[in-house]
C-alpha cells in the first residue's frame, strides 16, 4: 500500500518552488521573450506593456515570488495525493503528465483570462507565452517526479 511520503514532500517543496520561481522568471523575464512579449510591433497591447512596465508598482521577483513559491508548494502535495493516479507507471511519464495538468490547469487559464481576456493580448503572443509556460511546468514536474518517491507500507 502507497501512502504519501511526507519526509520526502518536505525536503522537495522548497527544491521545487526554488525552481519554479527561478525557472518561471527567468523564461519570461529574460532579455529575449521581454523584447518578444512587450513588442508593440508584434501587436502587444499597450495595457498589458503598462502593467509591466510603467503602471506602478511594476511586477518584480520581490512582488511575484509568493504567488510562484506558494503554487508550487501546493502542486507538489496534490502530486502527492494525486500519486497513483497521475497517468504513466515512470517516473518520467508521471512527471510529463503531471507537468501537463498543471500547465493546462493554471497556465492556460491564467493566460486567457488576464493578457488575453483583461488585457487583449493578441493570440501569436498568447501561444509564446504558452509555450515557456509548458516548458517552465514540464520541466519542474519532471524534477518533482524524479525527486519524490511514494512511502510503501507493507499489509500483512
Amino acid at each position: 500500500m502507497n501512502q504519501i511520503n511526507w519526509k520526502r514532500l518536505g525536503i522537495i517543496v522548497p527544491i521545487v518552488s526554488i525552481l519554479h520561481m527561478f525557472m518561471l522568471f527567468g523564461l519570461f523575464m529574460n532579455p529575449v521573450s521581454k523584447q518578444i512579449i512587450f513588442s508593440e510591433s508584434l501587436g502587444q497591447s499597450q495595457k498589458l506593456v503598462g502593467v509591466w512596465n510603467t503602471i506602478e508598482p511594476i511586477p518584480s521577483l520581490q512582488s511575484l515570488s509568493p504567488v510562484l513559491l506558494i503554487t508550487p508548494a501546493i502542486f507538489c502535495i496534490l502530486f502527492a495525493i494525486m500519486y497513483d493516479s497521475i497517468p504513466g507507471v515512470t517516473k518520467l511519464k508521471k512527471g510529463f503528465s503531471f507537468g501537463i495538468i498543471w500547465w493546462g490547469t493554471v497556465a492556460v487559464f491564467f493566460e486567457l483570462f488576464t493578457p488575453f481576456g483583461l488585457f487583449g493580448e493578441p493570440l501569436h503572443l498568447l501561444g509564446y507565452e504558452l509555450f515557456l509556460w509548458f516548458v517552465g511546468l514540464v520541466t519542474v514536474s519532471l524534477v518533482l517526479s524524479f525527486i519524490y518517491k511514494q512511502k510503501v507500507i507493507n499489509v500483512g
